[in-house]
């Protein structure tokens, strides 16, 4: 694995990534977190999941009126330590990318 260096990362590009420690904080986390749901893979289980679950969904009353109970997404993507993902680059992503710089790594 190589240190992420944005700087030679071109558009469009397919960067596959690795976490290399877990994240100390939430905001860190959540920016990881981010940037793992643009993968293709775990994009597609979350629809796939989101899909499943309306088509699920289970409507009671509540006052009279139809009301959706509706399930937690479940957690596809998570920022640990070892998880490797892929994502096409593009710079709208480079500040969340610089960010996260010292957690990620170019594996091969």
């Amino acid at each position: 694995m190589t240190a992420l260096n944005i700087d030679s990362l071109k558009p469009g590009q397919t960067v596959r990534l690795t976490v290399t420690r877990s994240p100390g904080t939430v905001d860190d986390e959540q920016t990881v977190l981010r940037l793992m749901r643009t993968d293709a893979d775990i994009k597609r289980a979350l629809k796939k999941g989101s899909r499943e679950r309306m088509q699920t969904l289970l409507v009671r009353s509540r006052g009279g009126r139809p009301w959706e109970v509706r399930e937690k997404s479940a957690k596809i993507a998570r920022a640990e330590r070892g998880v490797t993902f892929s994502m096409k680059y593009t710079p709208v992503l480079a500040p969340d990318l610089r960010k996260v710089a010292d957690l990620l790594a170019v594996a091969q």
